[in-house]
């Protein structure tokens, strides 16, 4: 089932950082000798909370090497984007070596411990590890089908498949990157999983409803046209996804390359349910209410694309920054359905003008999500910060709300452990009224 990519602007800086090469299956004497070494600090630790639904909009800062970012690029117009690319799927193949960091943490943790605190975690350290390391390279083989030059919105030449797929020696991959990593795994549980059905439920579902209500598709068998729904920052594509299966004509956008990437293997290389397997919280030791729930399995997709849909389905997927990729499509769709999406704006006043202009008179805006604002603690970023009371009125410059109220939503949340990041999230659904999108913002990038 090929869906179709729109590539269009997608330039961003990419950073570097240092790292170790993985080193594989050890033996008691290793894990006793690596230990004393204190293995490493340097990397891979998981995204915080505060950014933790970004999909990588945009926000970069830490580590950056500029002369690396240069010969990834290869000079030329588009050699920031594809040395950006080109960052992104390093940082998957490079997995494992990031993994390396937390792995020889652990050893040393073990190696530090008294020998009675020992004998009361009763566990074999040697086995523990290696239970950690074989989930560690199960994800590996999985994130290595990521790499893919039909992706990058710029030529990568003749050599493309080969360029994407063999990290340079002298490559280190940025720390900010391989966290997107281990945040892509879980956001395939999110997305693909069955494991992620009551999340997705709480946050796409009063989305799907809203559309259902006032924005209906046409009766199954009917020749009527489907109305054509817009779902930026959509992450793995789940939405736009849904959104075809019930009638309607769906695109969804997204910044990140590491989204990008993951949506492409889940639509176009899922030959059937559940066909892979990956241990999204396998280094995540931390809020576990039973002793291996780090090792659980996870298998995706819960549905396989290929087989739900024809290949004449209306979805496309869009790759750029959602403002200049659909700033001129005037009153261009019936609708759009934001999740998570309103508050990776830099200047929300320029995302509810741009809707405004791309929806037609008498569409449908339906929104979930907080106000976290992405870029609130980015140095030298544009952020404007606002409350929900003062977001309303510029939509209701555009818009007649419908629907209005507050609601609870977990985001990649361990199934079963102790700690679940909620949101208070605005829903809102709003009609598109008669008045044009008037004005201009200064520029935030």
């Amino acid at each position: 089932l090929p869906i179709s990519l729109i590539h269009l602007d997608h330039s961003a800086f990419c950073s570097i950082a240092r790292q170790l090469r993985p080193r594989g299956k050890m033996s008691k004497a290793q894990f006793a000798e690596h230990g004393q070494r204190g293995g490493g600090y340097g990397g891979g630790h998981e995204q915080s909370h505060r950014h933790s639904h970004g999909h990588g909009h945009g926000c970069c800062g830490d580590d950056s090497d500029s002369e690396d970012n240069n010969a990834l690029g290869g000079g030329g117009p588009d050699s920031e984007e594809k040395a950006h690319f080109l960052e992104v799927c390093y940082s998957f193949l490079e997995y494992s070596t990031d993994a390396w960091y937390d792995l020889g943490r652990f050893q040393e943790t073990i190696q530090e411990l008294d020998p009675l605190d020992k004998k009361l975690w009763n566990i074999d350290g040697v086995s523990w590890y290696n239970e950690i390391h074989k989930r560690v390279e199960v994800n590996s083989r999985f994130l290595r089908m990521f790499p893919n030059p039909e992706v990058c919105g710029a030529d990568l030449g003749p050599r493309a498949y080969e360029i994407v797929s063999e990290v340079p020696k002298s490559h280190r991959v940025a720390s900010r990157n391989s966290s997107k990593v281990r945040s892509t795994l879980r956001q395939f549980v999110r997305d693909w999983a069955k494991e992620g059905a009551a999340e997705r439920k709480a946050n796409y579902g009063p989305l799907k409803e809203a559309l259902i209500r006032h924005l209906p598709p046409p009766p199954k068998g009917s020749k009527g046209e489907p109305p054509a729904v817009l779902c930026p920052g959509c992450g793995l594509a789940r939405l736009p996804f849904d959104l075809v299966r019930l009638g309607y004509a769906a695109q969804g956008n997204e910044f990140s390359y590491h989204m990008l990437l993951g949506s492409h293997v889940v639509l176009n290389r899922s030959h059937a349910e559940e066909c892979f397997s990956i241990f999204p919280f396998t280094l995540s030791l931390t809020h576990r209410k039973n002793r291996w729930d780090h090792l659980r399995e996870i298998k995706v997709p819960d549905v396989c694309p290929c087989k739900a849909l024809t290949p004449n389905s209306p979805l496309s997927m869009a790759a750029g920054e959602f403002v200049e990729v659909y700033k001129n499509q005037e009153a261009a769709w019936d609708g759009i359905a934001t999740c998570f999406f309103l508050d990776t704006a830099k200047n929300v006043f320029l995302y509810i003008r741009v809707i405004a202009h791309i929806v037609r008179e008498g569409g449908i805006w339906t929104n979930l999500g907080p106000l976290l604002f992405h870029f609130a603690d980015v140095p030298n970023e544009v952020s404007i910060e606002l409350s929900w009371e003062e977001v309303k009125p510029a939509l209701l410059e555009y818009f007649d709300l419908v629907e209005e109220k507050m609601t609870v939503a977990k985001y990649t949340s361990i199934p079963d452990g102790l700690y679940h990041t909620k949101y208070n999230c605005i829903f809102f659904t709003a009609k598109r009224n008669s008045k044009p999108a008037q004005g201009y913002s200064n520029p935030v990038f």
